[in-house]
């Protein structure tokens, strides 16, 4: 599959609404009735930005393993150059929790926020700290609050590949769609906090994009889509209004919020890659949008902790707007935020990319044309293979 650059916009998107959520709804109290909390209501379901990430990694995720399932190194060069992309810089985060852990900033009120309702430092380093989450009901320090959807993606990381490679390619969306069914039954039956962290009851988003990559590799669906291309926009407009509705009655929708927002976002990646709405696609290609979405991973890692220790040095207190001065501080950790992702993205994240990506799937055909350089991951990548590999696999997907 060829780089689409309008995905890098649905990941830019993605990461606008997490920000929003976290910087805006998060931090304000506003009394009830006034104008700013209706802004506010009206802001309230950006914390489905995470849904759109699942979406768009299930769909990028499987696309590669349905593209590279022949190859004789299928597993070893997927987990390295996951591993590539997704270790570093969570470790590098983890490691910057564990530092200030140690120092004055644990003990003091100022910083509170960051470190507060500590869970087992192991369950970070094996992707598990999702499930301690789910039976604490709470997400832990906020400093590494967000992981919990690493782990979601790992632990995804771990069936997927199995599944693709095991199973034909029918029988594969059986199973992707049974499952994506599944999930807001899970949540109706089994409710709790869990339901918003752990994998099973969180499967419908990334199955969906799942089962999406396995469609479109199908060429008469391509092709039902742009013929039907209409009744594929009014759908669009359609999970839209829900989701508008969604923010004003979130108990209308109960254990089936994901499962509509799955529904919703998979139709807007389906419609940036077939290309149904040209403004639409127009829009996800501004340079806006793909910058977003090319610094995401380094965003969403960063941008809690960056809040926390902004409000906390400069404020004495946990991210809140609740004075003129709030604001600028909240604007601080913005720019410092967006400034580290961006030096993280240029000179530690793309050259541990480029690592990963000297390495490619060792394809029947590729194999019979020559020899190749045997290596940990396979045999060496095309500069210009790297640059649309590494552009297609970065961000969370």
């Amino acid at each position: 599959m060829k780089h689409v650059s309008q995905l890098d916009g649905v990941r830019g998107v993605a990461i606008l609404l997490v920000l929003v959520y976290h910087y805006v709804p998060c931090q304000l109290t506003p009394l009830h009735g006034s104008p700013l909390y209706y802004g506010c209501r009206a802001l309230s379901l950006t914390w489905c930005g995470v849904d759109l990430f699942f979406v768009l990694s299930g769909f990028l995720i499987a696309g590669i393993l349905l593209d590279n399932r022949d190859t004789s190194n299928y597993f070893r060069v997927f987990y390295f150059r996951r591993a590539c992309r997704i270790l570093p810089l969570y470790f590098l985060l983890l490691g910057s929790f564990l530092w200030a852990s140690a120092s004055s900033l644990a003990t003091s009120p100022s910083f509170r926020w960051l470190f507060q309702d500590p869970l087992p430092i192991w369950s970070y380093a094996t992707f598990t700290q999702n499930l301690f989450m789910g039976a604490a009901g709470h997400c832990g320090p906020h400093w590494l609050g967000i992981t919990w959807s690493l782990a979601v993606e790992e632990q995804f990381y771990l069936v997927v590949p199995l599944l693709v490679f095991l199973l034909p390619r029918r029988v594969l969306l059986g199973v992707l769609i049974a499952a994506v069914l599944a999930a807001p039954v899970l949540r109706a039956v089994f409710a709790g906090f869990h339901t918003f962290v752990n994998t099973p009851w969180r499967s419908d988003s990334l199955l969906s994009g799942a089962a999406l990559a396995l469609l479109v590799r199908w060429p008469p669906f391509l092709a039902a889509v742009q013929r039907h291309r209409r009744r594929v926009l009014t759908l669009f407009g359609l999970l839209l209004a829900g989701a508008a509705l969604m923010t004003w009655r979130p108990a209308l929708f109960g254990a089936f919020n994901h499962f509509w927002l799955a529904g919703l976002f998979a139709v807007l990646v389906l419609i940036a890659f077939a290309g149904l709405e040209p403004r639409i696609v127009g829009w996800l290609r501004l340079p806006f949008f793909v910058w977003f979405g090319q610094l995401s991973y380094g965003i969403y890692m960063f941008h809690q902790a960056v809040s926390g220790l902004t409000h906390g040095l400069l404020r004495q207190s946990a991210p809140q707007m609740q004075k003129p001065a709030d604001l600028g501080v909240t604007a601080l950790a913005l720019g410092a935020t967006l400034l580290l992702a961006w030096v993280s993205y240029r000179f530690f994240e793309k050259p541990i990319l480029r690592i990963g990506h000297r390495y490619q799937y060792d394809h029947p055909t590729k194999s019979a044309e020559g020899p190749h350089t045997s290596a940990p991951g396979g045999n060496h990548a095309t500069p210009e293979a790297c640059a649309v590999s590494e552009v297609r696999e970065a961000g969370r997907g």
